[in-house]
């Protein structure tokens, strides 16, 4: 029987997730943070591979998945039915927006090898709306794979994002990224403690 809350965090580059993930972290009591790709080592070594070898999209979103399946089995899982708020920094909406729709491997079918993997998602999904170009320039030092795309396929990510909203498949909670980080990290705090009643 299920005990603790699932919360996913989503949006583009430099919308602050994981910044904001730690924020509630100190907020709420009993809660893990993780993140996607990644959480457990050998979900880490996935992500270093992915973001250190250009790939095929399909290459590269099969890895997505398996780290996805020992994420939700070995960590996500346990921590839940251990009675905890689980806060990851991205998770399927991240996959469905930036393989399904700007890598144009198809939104529906990404949609069901997901579910093959996963079928535990989370209690509501939370994206960051913050424009790509504002993104971008918030972006830290460390630069990875992704930010160096350009800024076309970080706007069909936006897009893609956009158009699951609009879809209504998904439980998504939208919050202005403009705002401040304690701002943003405020009006989460208040979505998780009415979605899950804490």
């Amino acid at each position: 029987m299920k005990k603790g809350y699932f919360i996913a965090l989503e949006g583009g580059e430099g919308t602050g997730k994981t910044t904001i993930a730690n924020l509630l972290k100190k907020e709420f009591k009993n809660t893990l943070v993780t993140r996607e790709p990644g959480g457990l080592p050998v979900c880490e070594a996935i992500r270093n591979s992915i973001m250190q070898y250009n790939m095929d999209a399909k290459t590269e979103l099969l890895l997505f998945l398996a780290a996805r399946q020992e994420h939700v089995k070995h960590k996500i899982l346990p921590a839940i039915f251990d009675g905890k708020l689980v806060i990851c920094d991205r998770f399927y909406l991240s996959t469905l927006a930036y393989q399904g729709y700007a890598s144009e491997l198809g939104i529906d079918k990404v949609r069901e090898l997901n579910s093959f993997v996963c079928d535990y998602m989370p209690d509501v999904n939370i994206f960051i709306d913050l424009p790509p170009q504002i993104g971008l320039s918030r972006k830290n030092k460390e630069v990875n794979k992704l930010d160096l795309l350009g800024m076309e396929f970080h706007e069909k990510v936006y897009e893609g994002y956009k158009k699951l909203i609009q879809l209504k498949q998904d439980d998504i909670e939208v919050v202005d990224g403009t705002l401040s980080i304690e701002q943003v990290a405020e009006e989460i705090c208040s979505i998780i403690k009415i979605r899950c009643e804490i």
